[in-house]
């Protein structure tokens, strides 16, 4: 798996979405870190973030979105999803019998009495991608947050932050607990953004690699190494704040 965050702020009266991944690589022979990004610049102002099956990030990222809205991009990103979901069961349950979708809405037709039939069905509403797209960007001047499967697009605008992969529910926890809102400004967003994604660490899934940026209206922007430093340096000194802090020696104990 992965981690995948992303929240909205503002700075001169602008927003902004802060967004980070890790480095994680999920194959069919396990994880391991790996040097190629998990993000996607879609268009000038949009990236897409892939959860789950790396090798489907270009299928479902790597396309001319260039003269796209942001609406039209994650619909046709729902609609490669389906297309490869059905692709999945085409070649992992119905080439098996050697038998197609007319076959099995045929078998719906009627009353379901063969074993076999039965399976297939089951099987058929069991496949999953096992696979997210964490899309963010901008339309209209107000910036985007939406998730992405074959099951659908859930829109996260009004939250104004959200996350996916392994590891997103202590990444979640973190924004809430930060007390996160779109009022917040660049700078305390990525700050927050960071915590989450190093709280996210804990699980197993989640790399210890980061990359963190942000997104505009005018584009994207990386932070450098050292910009990583500081913010790493301030989250270890929050760590250990509370363990020596002078105040523990009033307690009277």
């Amino acid at each position: 798996m992965t981690i995948c965050i992303s929240a909205i702020c503002t700075q001169n009266n602008d927003e902004h979405i802060v967004f980070a991944v890790d480095h994680m690589i999920t194959t069919g022979i396990g994880e391991f870190e790996h040097n190629s990004n998990k993000y996607s610049l879609v268009t000038d102002n949009t990236v897409g973030m892939v959860s789950g099956r790396a090798l489907l990030m270009d299928y479902l990222l790597d396309d001319d979105y260039s003269k796209k809205t942001y609406s039209e991009i994650q619909n046709i990103i729902e609609d490669k999803f389906k297309l490869k979901r059905l692709e999945q069961i085409q070649k992992e349950i119905l080439d098996v019998y050697s038998i197609d979708f007319d076959f099995v809405k045929d078998i719906l037709k009627n009353q379901i009495t063969n074993e076999f039939q039965n399976q297939i069905l089951i099987n058929i509403t069991k496949a999953k991608l096992n696979t997210a797209v964490l899309l963010i960007g901008f339309e209209e001047g107000n910036a985007k947050i939406s998730e992405i499967t074959e099951t659908g697009i859930v829109s996260f605008n009004q939250i104004n932050f959200h996350t996916i992969g392994s590891g997103s529910i202590q990444a979640q926890n973190t924004l809430l607990f930060q007390n996160h809102s779109k009022d917040n400004d660049l700078k305390t967003t990525l700050y927050n953004v960071y915590k989450a994604k190093k709280n996210a660490e804990a699980m197993q899934g989640v790399g210890k690699e980061t990359d963190i940026g942000y997104l505009n209206e005018k584009g994207i922007q990386m932070l450098n190494n050292e910009d990583i430093k500081i913010l790493d340096q301030i989250y270890n000194q929050e760590l250990i704040y509370g363990k020596t802090h002078e105040k523990l020696n009033e307690l009277n104990i």
